[in-house]
């Protein structure tokens, strides 16, 4: 699929132009990677026309993230060979919790969702009721009152 993003607006993040052909390779390269966990974790659907605003912003983040480090080193010495990755470090244009955590409510906000129920004192819909109260679901509103319950007969 399609980067939900373009290299020029990795180059904008980072305040550098990308136009070796290596470079742009990987710039290309983080920009399907973190449009690849964005679709994960937000929709599969999004597309660089139709995902949201703040979906785009956090792919290019991601893949700035990516490209200014693709190794993840957060320390390196000239003295002698040591290097240290950060403890919360996922290769390439990995996504932080934070912005995981995002795409999914983004995710969730773009559409309608059902829950199933599995509990057989389910509400029944008045139409299908004969108007005498039957029961109480185990809701809780505040007050210690619980939320009364329709059954159709």
């Amino acid at each position: 699929m399609e980067a939900l993003a373009t290299v020029d607006a990795v180059a904008a993040r980072i305040g550098e132009e990308i136009i070796e052909d290596q470079d742009v390779a990987l710039a290309n390269s983080v920009l399907a990677e973190a449009s690849e966990w964005a679709r994960f974790y937000g929709d599969p659907t999004w597309g660089p026309n139709t995902a949201p605003a703040l979906a785009v912003t956090i792919v290019v983040a991601a893949a700035a993230r990516g490209y200014l480090n693709p190794s993840g080193y957060d320390m390196e010495r000239g003295d002698m060979v040591t290097f240290n990755r950060a403890d919360a470090y996922a290769s390439g244009a990995a996504l932080t919790p934070g912005e995981v955590a995002v795409l999914k409510t983004l995710a969730r906000a773009a559409g309608i969702r059902s829950v199933g129920l599995v509990n057989p004192n389910i509400p029944v819909p008045r139409s299908r009721t004969c108007g005498q109260w039957r029961g109480y679901a185990p809701v809780d509103w505040g007050d210690n009152k619980p939320f009364p319950l329709y059954w159709g007969l």
